[in-house]
């Protein structure tokens, strides 16, 4: 007995020491690792790559932590913003190069980077900035400039604005396939690319007024910052007037044509350096990461981001899942240390059911500390439904908002299989409509379809009383906005959607008054990064179905997008109408 425990004993050492030099193993090269931290002169300039897609929040991986290589690809737009806002107070940052390339954004994501440029160049620092080409987006940042240089091989996108719906009725004809279509309200148009081969008037209308507002917002900002009329730029677009680089610098709308030496040339002036000298510059990404001293408070304001589809169940990477997402709330909640929170929504919205499951936490969560409501790039129809239960509203102009209604959408494909594949069914049941949604060889019946608008109306009447009692109006006053319509945050505040526009900072400023904390607080982002072993399980898989063919057309074909979104679908939807982009 003695030898066995004695055994044991020296069993349980080498475990015990295994694992501790392995964690010691491991701090020590996690240290080792760690990135140094770049000399920064009082001549550094900051400088912002914009070049890939802009998300809300992205944390670092794994992998980003034990190398520190920079994201690619992937522009977290809360370290974009906190990094433009610290160099905007650092007397060591003298001025920012803005370099600008092929980027994925709303137009809501650009105003926020716009507004953070701005304020950075009102304390009297310049902004440089740079493009081989500039796109419209793009250069709606890089207007702000000091000094605005194009490559001289280069291109000056400046057209107008358009939105594209892909429609699929005839495929699906040919096909013998027949949409099965359910919906509340004549603007909930999400369901039109499979019933029509144009968009219905109430579309178009809805859509033509969507895309001139957030038009005319893109005149009058470019058209104050070039000092030159709205009028007169509309022109240049309509007729293609400014393509080439020597158009742009003829109309004003670039100071220079030149290479990247000519923007680090001018940079170097307005440093005062000689022509001989190297200019310190400094990536927002490293210089994000420095360590901020923060002052110590028992106040916390939470910002929880619902970015992508909402989904019922867990979900998956880049959606805004039920469970998951009320985990977060219900933790929030328990917090004493945090007094506010501010929901950052981009989203089209989805599931109706996962939208009201999430609803309910908000308004449990509104019983005990102030929620406000920052609508990003869209937050639209179950996005929307999310802010509804929110103490306060506030949206960008451009944001893509209301779009009150919802729909189910099914296929009958009966003709499909046995028409064109030879494949029938049979069936025993127990009741007429026992293999209802299960038996792909028939269609629904009539009696079938009325319960199911039956289910959708009922949806649909939850939907409004939701935001009628969140708005504190009344049901026949909101269905004026509602059937389903999109507005733009500068419209939907005009109806009474929106309580005020403004960005995140002012959400959270707004978060802080009502819970009476203004003077001294701290900000959290949530929801906070999965454990280690969970990380690195989802980077990898991530990994690997990044290299699929499938990945390749997700980027490359908007229809297969459209299709693929509509193959995740489960349940009745609350979403917003197509994948609307404005380009």
């Amino acid at each position: 007995m003695q030898s066995i425990k004695r055994i044991v004993k020296q069993v349980l050492i080498v475990v015990v020491g295994v694992f501790t030099s392995l964690s010691l193993c491991l701090g020590i090269g996690l240290l080792l690792l760690q990135p140094s931290k770049p000399k920064i002169t009082d001549k550094t300039v900051l400088h912002v790559v914009l070049h890939g897609k802009v998300v809300e929040h992205a944390p670092n991986t794994l992998i980003q932590f034990l190398t520190g290589r920079e994201r690619e690809q992937v522009i977290d737009l809360l370290v974009l913003r906190e990094a433009i806002k610290r160099a905007q107070e650092d007397k060591h940052i003298r001025g920012i190069y803005l370099e600008v390339d092929a980027l994925k954004a709303g137009w809501a994501s650009l105003e926020t980077i716009r507004n953070a440029l701005l304020s950075f160049q009102k304390t009297g620092k310049f902004i440089v900035a740079y493009g081989e080409h500039y796109s419209q987006k793009t250069y709606y940042l890089a207007s702000l400039a000091d000094e605005v240089v194009l490559h001289p091989g280069g291109i000056f996108d400046f057209r107008g604005l358009s939105h594209t719906v892909f429609f699929y009725k005839t495929l699906l004809s040919k096909l013998e396939v027949s949409p099965e279509i359910f919906r509340v309200g004549k603007y909930k148009s999400a369901v039109e690319p499979f019933t029509r081969q144009e968009m219905s008037q109430a579309s178009k209308r809805q859509n033509s007024e969507l895309l001139h507002a957030i038009y005319d917002h893109f005149l009058n900002t470019i058209a104050t910052a070039r000092g030159l009329k709205k009028a007169a730029l509309q022109a240049m677009a309509d007729a293609l007037l400014v393509v080439m680089p020597r158009d742009a610098h003829q109309a004003n709308l670039v100071s220079q044509v030149g290479h990247s030496d000519t923007a680090e040339a001018l940079i170097k002036i307005k440093l005062g350096l000689p022509e001989e000298a190297s200019v310190n510059y400094i990536s927002f990404g490293k210089y994000a990461s420095f360590r901020k001293n923060v002052p110590s408070s028992k106040n916390n304001i939470a910002v929880l981001i619902a970015e992508g589809d909402i989904v019922d169940g867990m979900g998956t990477p880049g959606t805004v899942s039920a469970k998951s997402f009320a985990a977060s709330l219900n933790t929030i909640r328990k917090d004493t240390s945090i007094k506010a929170v501010v929901l950052r929504i981009n989203s089209p919205g989805g599931s109706a059911l996962a939208a009201d499951v999430l609803w309910r936490e908000l308004i449990l969560t509104k019983a005990q500390k102030p929620v406000v409501a920052s609508m990003s790039d869209i937050a639209a129809s179950g996005g929307y439904y999310l802010a509804a239960a929110c103490n306060r509203i506030l949206a960008h102009p451009t944001t893509i908002t209301g779009s009150i209604g919802i729909f189910g959408l099914f296929f009958d494909v009966h003709a499909l299989l046995s028409n064109k594949m030879g494949i029938t069914t049979d069936v025993v049941k127990t009741g007429s409509s026992a293999d209802l949604f299960e038996n792909l060889g028939r269609p629904f019946s009539t009696y079938e379809r009325e319960i199911i608008q039956k289910i959708i109306n009922e949806g649909y009447r939850t939907f409004l009383e939701r935001v009628a009692a969140g708005r504190g109006t009344n049901k026949a006053v909101l269905e004026r906005v509602a059937a389903g319509r999109i507005w733009t945050g500068q419209l939907a505040k005009e109806k009474g959607l929106v309580d005020e526009l403004g960005g995140l900072e002012e959400a959270i400023q707004v978060a802080a008054k009502l819970a009476g904390i203004e003077d001294v607080y701290t900000v959290s982002y949530w929801p906070k990064p999965p454990a280690l072993s969970v990380q690195v399980r989802s980077e990898w898989e991530t990994h690997a179905r990044d290299e699929t063919v499938l990945r390749m057309l997700q980027r490359s074909c908007p229809a297969f997008q459209h299709v693929q979104t509509l193959a995740n679908m489960t349940g009745i939807q609350a979403r917003l109408p197509y994948l609307v982009e404005v380009e």
